[in-house]
């Protein structure tokens, strides 16, 4: 604490201050005693404020720190403080910018950040009872909670609603029970499957999904509550991070050599689309680079989809995209139409399981195929 401007200030209230100097003499009596309080405050402030402790690593506990508004500060193995960890390229991000407040009382289950992935943002159900969700791309979060005991899940949701809608989200769908929200037949179509939530045993759980745009970004929350636990998931539109992986030609030329087919990395589409994205350019430019080499050289451009939603959509949406990329390489980098084709092959092609979001990943690509 800085003693001796306090001590000074101290003083001078205490001084008199007679005649014509009173009215200066209560100003800079108040001008001191907010001061002196300030200064306390502050004094207090650095002396009730804690850090907790976690073991690198360890984003649980420094999860549940930071929800309880704590400094963090990270240790070693051997208790020695270190800095924080820093998410290499490509790894799980520790945090999110874009946060929903938990409900008052809920413990951290688990959390994980990606830095950029996909989502499946369910905003209704069909007439078949199926969910009705659109693919969301974006720094993407997820927090599952254990719930406070004694509280309803009408209680828990609306408390979750009135948070979104303050920081500025609108609500474009909500419902409660197996008959209003729908995902509970086909096991493709379930809400574990689609949205990666689980509604449990029992028919009393609630979601609600809103978005909006907050400082210039877009988001997208959706939040499941049954009775034991809630789920809460982000969506922020950010600008995914490229040049992390590429191709070169000499590469492609190799892998087509030895397996006949190679997976075409560094290709992207908007969203439920086959319109190419700018910073797949790079890769097409090296495909074309490929065909400039070798002469003879003739391609099938083969789309795969994974088998979320219904699978005539997507066999057209890979029809499309493989015919996206034979476009460009024709039209834009000059490659004879009759060396390439295209094809798509839906979801029939899968080289993953697409049981989870990782498996759905890798189904969802572009090959290039020596006929």
């Amino acid at each position: 604490m800085r003693v001796f401007p306090v001590l000074v200030l101290a003083a001078l209230m205490a001084m008199p201050l007679p005649g014509l100097g009173q009215d200066f003499g209560k100003s800079l009596r108040r001008t001191a005693e907010r001061a002196v309080q300030g200064e306390v405050e502050r004094a207090v402030d650095r002396e009730v404020r804690r850090a907790t402790r976690c073991a690198l690593g360890d984003e649980r506990c420094a999860s549940e720190a930071r929800r309880r508004g704590e400094q963090v500060e990270y240790v070693d193995a051997r208790g020695r403080a270190t800095s924080a960890p820093v998410p290499a390229t490509g790894q799980q991000a520790s945090t999110a910018a874009f946060r929903v407040v938990p409900y008052a009382g809920s413990s951290l289950r688990d959390s994980e950040v990606q830095a950029f992935d996909e989502y499946n943002f369910v905003t209704g159900r069909e007439d078949n009872g199926d969910l009705r969700s659109r693919r969301l791309e974006g720094r993407v979060s997820k927090e599952v909670y254990d719930n406070p005991g004694g509280r309803s899940t009408l209680e828990i949701a609306r408390n979750y609603e009135q948070a979104l809608t303050g920081q500025g989200l609108r609500i474009v769908h909500r419902c409660a029970g197996r008959a209003e929200c729908g995902g509970t037949g086909t096991r493709e179509a379930n809400w574990m499957r689609v949205a990666d939530m689980n509604i449990g045993v029992g028919g009393d759980f609630r979601y609600l999904a809103a978005e909006g745009e907050v400082g210039g970004r877009a988001i997208a929350a959706a939040v499941m509550v049954n009775k034991q636990r809630s789920w809460v998931y982000v969506v922020e539109g950010e600008a995914m991070q490229t040049g992390q992986a590429g191709v070169d030609a000499a590469e492609l030329a190799a892998e087509l050599a030895a397996a006949g087919k190679v997976r075409l990395d560094g290709i992207y589409f908007d969203t439920g689309k086959a319109t190419l994205r700018p910073e797949s350019s790079d890769a097409l430019a090296q495909v074309a680079e490929l065909m400039r080499a070798d002469p003879s050289l003739e391609l099938e451009i083969v789309g795969h989809t994974d088998d979320v939603g219904d699978a005539g959509a997507n066999l057209r949406l890979s029809e499309d995209r493989a015919l996206a990329v034979r476009s460009v390489l024709v039209i834009e980098h000059r490659v004879p139409d009759r060396r390439l084709r295209s094809r798509g092959a839906g979801e029939s092609e899968p080289v993953a399981p697409n049981s989870s979001e990782a498996g759905r990943a890798l189904n969802r690509r572009v090959e290039l195929v020596k006929p």
